[in-house]
């Protein structure tokens, strides 16, 4: 499930063959850096891009599409990012288990039922994430102008006939829908792991972190379900009033629950305590009416492909 992923070599990796590297590199030119006067070399290998610098070497780009001649449509599981890796140092003719890993791009597509907008329009917000939706792609970024991660879900079919690119001919006309998380730097704080390393991404310890990682912030996603309310249980005014604010409880995130309960204790609401546990007892109640609510089909679906991402590693 690897995709795009940027390695740092320190020179000292490279050791003697560090003069010799732009010469296994196509469309190889010498860039000059203004702030610091340095004369980088540029270069790509079969769509990596790769800089050398005088401290080290900077590769980045997509491992499968460098694996599979051009085409990241199908990710790669731990085995397969374990030969990417390993021909990137065939290739360049250096070690590269101790590469540094300084961003990670981590992702699959599932063949969906229905066209991808629909989906999209289910899935709601992320805390402490900003949501933006375009008719075929949705994105999560942080609040802060530097984006550190970024979660997206989009019509891998429409981005890649927006972008000219070559998709497999039995993926024509489907619904295939791709979800993807990026981490952008700071990967030690980011996913609270030690430094991570070329030979670090096909360990299962470490895969299993990151699909457990992707489970959780699909899950995180709050869900326009489709609610179906059971109208025989409403008899009196009162009744379909229970019945409202059980629909709004269950479209609405938990916390604002929690929080409107913490601020009834702390304003010193009730004098007599068993009152917090009325209201507590009351809410709960109205809850299990929200829970008439109709599994959507449409989530459901969702659900259980990402469910089936850990199935095989």
């Amino acid at each position: 499930m690897f995709d795009k992923v940027k390695f740092w070599i320190d020179r000292a990796i490279a050791g003697e063959q560090y003069p010799a590297i732009a010469n296994h590199l196509d469309a190889v030119k010498q860039i000059t850096d203004v702030s610091t006067g340095e004369v980088v070399t540029s270069g790509s290998l079969s769509g990596l891009k790769v800089l050398i610098r005088s401290s080290g070497i900077l590769v980045v780009g997509s491992l499968p599409k460098f694996l599979y001649d051009g085409s990241n449509f199908y990710p790669l599981d731990r085995h397969t990012t374990a030969e990417a890796v390993d021909k990137i140092a065939d290739t360049l003719h250096i070690a590269m288990s101790g590469a540094l890993v300084i961003s990670i791009e981590f992702g699959t597509i599932f063949p969906m039922m229905h066209p991808i907008s629909r989906y999209l329009m289910k899935l709601g917000d992320i805390p402490r994430m900003v949501r933006k939706q375009t008719e075929s792609t949705l994105y999560y970024t942080g609040k802060s102008n530097s984006q550190p991660k970024v979660y997206t879900l989009y019509d891998k079919i429409a981005d890649a006939k927006a972008k000219g690119m070559d998709y497999p001919n039995d993926m024509k006309d489907k619904n295939i829908l791709r979800f993807e998380i990026r981490f952008n730097g700071r990967l030690k704080q980011q996913l609270r792991v030690p430094e991570v390393y070329a030979s670090t991404l096909s360990t299962p310890a470490f895969y299993q972190m990151m699909v457990r990682r992707y489970q959780d912030i699909y899950f995180s996603i709050s869900k326009n379900r489709k609610i179906v309310t059971n109208m025989s249980e409403i008899r009196t005014p009162t009744d379909a009033i229970k019945m409202l604010f059980a629909v709004l409880m269950s479209q609405s995130d938990p916390a604002i629950i929690s929080e409107f309960m913490a601020e009834l204790k702390s304003s010193g609401t009730f004098t007599d305590r068993k009152y917090y546990s009325r209201v507590k007892n009351m809410i709960k109640e109205l809850s299990a009416k929200a829970n008439s609510a109709e599994t959507d089909e449409l989530i459901k679906e969702l659900d259980d492909a990402i469910k089936n991402v850990g199935a095989y590693m």
